[in-house]
């Protein structure tokens, strides 16, 4: 009896130290969490993208490419007799690599499944992406500076 508990509080134990190790872990920040996020928001029509960019990349010729963007899915799906957010579309099959790291510099490509969800046909259109993005480390996070363009 004393060695099922003791067995038992020794998993137990193990249990909540690898779990609370795994939070900590996940609570860095890298480059390829700060790509996956933003290419999630950029596609989700979210504003939080615009969090993940530098300024510089995100207004070029006096345009805001994720407004740009946005505008154009909503126009498009506003054309169609649909709400706004018809268009939204989700990331799946993520797969992020480092080109190359520096302390204050990243490479980062990514390649997803995109899907396109439309209700009404109640299917679901599949799109590849393949985008490689840099990056630059400033105020304690990592921030696209390049690549935002070609999307």
């Amino acid at each position: 009896m004393i060695q099922r508990l003791t067995i038992f509080g020794i998993v137990v134990f193990l249990a909540i130290f690898f779990q609370s190790a795994f939070v900590l872990i996940e609570t860095i920040d890298r480059p390829q969490k700060a790509v996956n996020s933003f290419c999630k928001a950029y596609y989700q029509l979210d504003d939080t993208a615009k969090t993940y960019m530098t300024d510089d990349c995100r207004v070029q010729d006096d345009v805001d490419l994720v407004d740009q963007f946005f505008l154009a899915q909503k126009k498009m799906a506003n054309d169609r007799g649909y709400h706004d957010r018809f268009l939204v579309n989700y990331l799946t099959n993520i797969h992020t690599h480092v080109i190359d790291k520096t302390s204050d510099s990243a490479v980062v490509t990514i390649k997803a499944k995109r899907y396109a969800i439309i209700p009404w046909l109640r299917t679901r259109k599949c799109y590849d992406i393949d985008h490689t993005f840099t990056l630059t480390y400033q105020n304690n996070q990592w921030l696209i500076s390049g690549g935002v363009s070609e999307m």
